[in-house]
């Protein structure tokens, strides 16, 4: 998986095709949903906060202060907007920190929860490594590819149930070998935890 590092925030202010913009998109969503699932329990509502966020980040491109490093300063919005978002509804605060547990927030402090996904991305390519192939395939282009079934089964000469099949055993072990971040899994892959 292609990576994306400090230096592709000057890149989006400086690219109009939207390229840049798209790969940092790609790159920090997904981590910055589960961020926000620190303070908000609503999966929609850590979505919309963090697409709002790189909406702003991309019509204010140019403004940007480039100082700063694009983890830092994604990790600082997505808090402070989850707080006013919060501060805005009382009694969805009250209930949202009521409900959060401990457990299921595995994270220590801010940098360490944006830079979980890239720790996530090596352990999967790792767990894929470990896989059956004809699992990891199915796994790969249904879950990472978007492809339809049937076209998954006529790559690998196989009836569609039984991509399904290698699909969801590759999908359970994959959530055992990482258990760790189950979580995030859930949230990239669309899997249910």
């Amino acid at each position: 998986m292609e990576t994306v590092g400090d230096s592709g925030w000057y890149d989006i202010a400086v690219d109009s095709s939207g390229h840049a913009f798209r790969k940092m998109f790609e790159h920090y969503y997904p981590a910055m949903c589960v961020y926000a699932g620190r303070y908000i329990r609503s999966t929609a509502v850590c979505e919309d906060i963090a697409q709002e966020i790189l909406s702003a980040v991309w019509l204010n491109r140019c403004g940007l202060d480039y100082s700063i490093p694009a983890r830092q300063y994604l990790t600082a919005a997505v808090r402070n907007r989850c707080l006013n978002y919060l501060r805005n509804r009382p009694r969805e605060r009250y209930e949202e920190l009521s409900s959060l547990h401990a457990e299921t927030i595995p994270y220590s402090d801010d940098s360490d929860s944006m830079l979980m996904i890239h720790e996530l991305e090596t352990l999967l390519a790792e767990a894929l490594a470990k896989l059956p192939e004809a699992y990891r395939i199915a796994f790969e282009m249904s879950q990472m590819q978007h492809r339809p079934l049937s076209e998954i089964a006529g790559r690998l000469g196989i009836s569609v149930r039984t991509v399904e099949r290698y699909r969801d055993r590759a999908i359970e072990l994959l959530k055992t070998e990482l258990k760790d971040y189950i979580l995030l899994f859930a949230l990239l892959y669309r899997i249910s935890g």
